[in-house]
């Protein structure tokens, strides 16, 4: 049995694959293996792939039966990994050489899932940002004790920093989104937040997020991007009720209200989004906010803090709006908050 296995989705990686190949061949340790899951690549991937698993039989290529998206890749990978813990990585991105090392080594002293931190680079190599470990964070910690005095979107992000024990993804069935465009392994994430029963957030750098130009952090979302990632809020939610947390629950999708609504917002000023984007995002906004009661249990605490429940204030008052337009909406919201915020 591998120490670890690196779960990476692939499609028409070519250009990157060498360099990947290269920096895990280069890892410290060197009890692993990599399953690369083929996404049916219209370029030279797979034939790399198997010619790489030819030289070095750590290197697996796993072919999909049709083009499925990167979360069906990686669920497959999760299902056919060999290793005793499991860690994702993108093949347009680059792994420190000891990214294997550090992580193995936390899990085996702590016998906790291990969180490390990441960097975001340019394509010419120049740092843009450096995550590091937050000071308020235990050493040792359950998540869920933890994030109603912080911010639960710290433990629902960067999936490849992490490493995993892989009989707890399977015996849990905790799996990659599906038929979605983004935000697959935010999914992954939010299924597994309230199985965390230890965490240890070690503050090493273990892998170098390339942001290129035509990636999607890097471009404008379609409603369907935005649908996708209230999507993520939609399945903690389920998994909160089941763990009897549905604030914590609030306070994410509270996050992604006030983080989304401006965005979209900006896009469309910026003409890349339109009024059919907006009303499309606000009718799944309302949905998830209907299905899990959220304004009608959270208002008295709305109106005595808006500035803890930004996010949930926006919502309430697009939804009070009878403005046919959702465009128009989201201004009120944003503009009233605005305005109440002077105030203070």
């Amino acid at each position: 049995m591998p120490k670890v296995s690196v779960v990476v989705a692939v499609y028409n990686a070519q250009q990157w694959l060498p360099h990947f190949f290269a920096c895990l061949q280069k890892q410290t340790l060197k009890d692993f293996e990599v399953l690369l899951v083929d996404d049916c690549s219209t370029d030279e991937s797979a034939a790399m792939i198997k010619e790489m698993s030819g030289f070095n039989s750590r290197f697996k290529l796993l072919q999909q039966p049709e083009n499925m998206g990167a979360g069906p890749a990686r669920n497959r990978g999760i299902m056919e990994a060999a290793g005793e813990t499991l860690c994702f990585a993108d093949p347009d991105d680059q792994l420190p050489e000891n990214s294997l090392e550090v992580r193995y080594n936390a899990y085996k002293k702590h016998n906790a899932i291990v969180r490390a931190c990441h960097g975001e680079f340019t394509n010419d190599g120049r740092l843009i940002n450096q995550e590091t470990r937050p000071e308020w964070v235990p050493d040792i910690c359950r998540p869920v004790d933890i994030v109603k005095r912080s911010s639960v979107g710290d433990f629902l992000c960067a999936h490849w920093a992490w490493l995993f024990p892989t009989d707890l993804l399977r015996r849990n069935k905790i799996f990659n989104g599906e038929n979605m465009r983004t935000a697959e392994d935010i999914v992954f994430l939010a299924r597994l937040f309230f199985h965390i029963t230890r965490m240890v957030w070690i503050p090493d750098t273990v892998y170098c997020w390339v942001k290129r130009g035509g990636s999607l952090s890097n471009t404008a979302y379609s409603a369907e991007h935005y649908v996708n990632y209230f999507q993520c809020c939609d399945v903690f939610y389920e998994e909160a009720a089941k763990a009897g947390q549905l604030r914590i629950a609030d306070m994410f999708f509270d996050k992604y209200l006030a983080s989304f609504i401006p965005h979209l917002l900006m896009g469309v000023c910026k003409e890349k989004n339109d009024e059919e984007d907006a009303q499309e995002v606000v009718i799944e906004m309302a949905r998830i906010s209907a299905l899990y009661n959220v304004l009608p249990r959270n208002l008295e605490n709305i109106q005595k803090n808006i500035m803890d429940n930004v996010g949930l204030f926006e919502l309430w008052v697009i939804l009070q709006s009878k403005d046919p337009s959702a465009v128009a909406r989201m201004v009120q919201a944003q503009t009233r908050y605005k305005e109440l915020k002077r105030k203070l």
